[in-house]
C-alpha cells in the first residue's frame, strides 16, 4: 500500500483500504461509475460486499437509484455480530466542494471499527488518460 493514501489514524485498518482503494481503480477505470459496496473485515478475513440486482430496484423518478447505502448498512450490521474484531466499511462515490467551491469528484469511505467508532474519509480523484489518479485522504469536518 501507498503511505500517502493512509492516514496515521488508520493504520488498523490498511488492509480493508488497501482492498478498497483497488476495487475502486477497477471499477473506475472500467466504467467511469462507482458502485456502491462495503468492505468488511471478520478476524482478518477481508471480504467485499455488493447488493443483490434485486436490491438496486429502487429508483427516484430522476432515474437515481436510492437506499443502496442503507441495504449495505444492514448487511454489515449483520455481519459485525458474529465477533467482536468486525471492522466494517462503507464505500460509495462523493461530490467533494473546495472552499472556493469547485467542485470534484470523491471517494467516501466510512469505517467503523470493532468499537463502535465511525470515522469518514474522503479520496479525491480524477481522470487521467487512460487511468485513474487518487489524491491523498482527508477526514470530513461536519460542524453544525
Amino acid at each position: 500500500m501507498k503511505h500517502k493514501m493512509l492516514l496515521k489514524n488508520q493504520a488498523g485498518h490498511a488492509s480493508i483500504i488497501d482492498q478498497a482503494l483497488s476495487l475502486c481503480e477497477i471499477m473506475l477505470s472500467r466504467s467511469e461509475t462507482l458502485y456502491p459496496f462495503a468492505v468488511i473485515s471478520l478476524d482478518n478475513d477481508v471480504q467485499c460486499l455488493f447488493l443483490e440486482d434485486e436490491d438496486c430496484d429502487n429508483k427516484h423518478p430522476n432515474g437515481a437509484h436510492f437506499g443502496m447505502i442503507e441495504k449495505l448498512e444492514r448487511k454489515i450490521a449483520t455481519l459485525k455480530i458474529q465477533t467482536r474484531s468486525a471492522i466494517g466499511m462503507l464505500v460509495y462515490a462523493a461530490t467533494i466542494r473546495t472552499p472556493s467551491q469547485q467542485e470534484n469528484d470523491g471517494l467516501m469511505f466510512s469505517i467503523c471499527d470493532a468499537s463502535g467508532e465511525n470515522t469518514l474519509t474522503l479520496y479525491p480523484y480524477e481522470f487521467e488518460l487512460n487511468s485513474i489518479k487518487i489524491g491523498k485522504p482527508f477526514t470530513c469536518d461536519f460542524s453544525d
